[in-house]
């Protein structure tokens, strides 16, 4: 492989190290490692890998961004080095690069999309000179799951990097985020993950842990009825009395709904006893979705909304947020309620659901939900 070594004209290599005006011992640290390197032979793997190790010692000391002739040669024998063909030589740069916070942006995005594990991971891991829009690009290239796990381990972590491995899909890596104590998570991604804890019990825990968790997730991460949960959230110090104890009576209507005599009923006889009751509100169709009860909440819907039965199944099958929305809001449910059925009863991806607009609201308009439920002959 032929690395670079500032040559002269005629394609030779220079006879003394590089000479450069400022810092000029460093100037010739870096050229006596270039040309002790060349001599020892560039041939070889393990040359190679010293040579990486030596310049990434020296980058600190070096003018950033090419700034001069020894840091632009340094600079691109460095983003060789990132493109050796050897694996070791890679894992050698990567290695040594890692906590080096001048480092090269062209070589840590080279090393982070590294294909060997063990070259990359360390850098998406702990290289505070890897940009956020590298690392959105990579999480967006929906990467090995080891590399996600990675990324999600970093020491900070912004909003944006966060949602975008939330999004993913990955549930390991999303534990792990859940996990760091360093990644904001915005609150709307946070409410996403309450709800997909439905079917993620280990991430619970790890919810009921995060730091600054609002009131309204805590009392809807209580509805999964995990004891382990609601142990966490009652020794939270920033939850007061009167939450801890909602929290607790949410907990305990969830028992109920499972240990109550009627659970025995089948879920469309216990959805129309409770609507001759004038019960069949969100509250019960929360404990239904907090057990999976997705029968119940069909019936539900099929009494609410004054809809065939087949026709609400024809909905939630469809996967089509918009008209499980209309279907919700048709049965006089609240947007909190039509998310929840979204990810739970019709079983929407969390990227392609619907979310409430400013909170609460319905993001579409009666006209444009009315047109929805047109479409599987539902009218006014």
């Amino acid at each position: 492989m032929d690395y670079l070594f500032a040559e002269s004209p005629d394609g030779t290599p220079p006879a003394a190290p590089i000479p450069a005006q400022p810092g000029r011992s460093v100037a010739r640290q870096v050229g006596d490692v270039l040309v002790e390197s060349r001599l020892a032979g560039m041939g070889d793997a393990d040359v190679r890998s010293m040579l990486a190790r030596k310049l990434c010692r020296l980058l600190p000391d070096l003018p950033p961004g090419g700034a001069d002739t020894v840091s632009t040669v340094a600079l691109r024998a460095l983003e060789q080095l990132a493109r050796d063909h050897i694996v070791r030589v890679r894992e050698a740069l990567a290695t040594a690069i890692k906590d080096i916070a001048c480092a090269p942006p062209s070589v840590v995005a080279t090393l982070a999309r590294d294909v060997e594990r063990s070259v990359a991971e360390p850098v998406l891991r702990c290289c505070a000179a890897l940009s956020d829009e590298d690392l959105l690009d990579i999480v967006a290239a929906a990467p090995a799951g080891w590399a996600l796990s990675a990324i999600a381990r970093r020491h900070s972590i912004g909003a944006a990097l966060s949602d975008a491995i939330a999004g993913s899909g990955h549930a390991e890596a999303t534990g792990i985020l859940l996990d760091n104590s360093g990644a904001v998570i915005a609150e709307p991604t946070l409410e996403s993950l309450v709800e997909r804890s439905a079917h993620h019990p280990d991430w619970r825990e790890k919810l009921a842990r995060r730091p600054a968790l609002p009131r309204r997730l805590a009392l809807r991460l209580a509805d999964f009825v995990d004891l382990a949960v609601v142990e966490h959230l009652h020794r939270r110090p920033d939850f007061d009395d009167a939450t801890v104890a909602e929290i607790a009576a949410a907990t305990r209507r969830r028992i109920d709904w499972a240990e109550a005599p009627e659970a025995s009923e089948s879920p469309e006889r216990r959805a129309v006893r409770l609507h001759r009751l004038g019960k069949l509100d969100e509250t019960a169709l929360g404990d239904a979705m907090s057990w999976n009860e997705t029968g119940f909440v069909r019936a539900a819907l099929t009494l609410r909304a004054r809809v065939a039965p087949e026709v609400v199944d024809l909905i939630l099958d469809s996967h089509d947020p918009q008209a499980v929305t209309a279907l919700v809001w048709r049965a006089g449910l609240s947007m909190r309620c039509a998310m929840q059925i979204q990810t739970r009863a019709a079983g929407i991806h969390p990227r392609a659901m619907l979310n409430a607009r400013q909170g609460s609201g319905f993001p579409l308009s009666p006209a444009e939900m009315a047109r929805h439920l047109e479409r599987y002959g539902i009218g006014p």
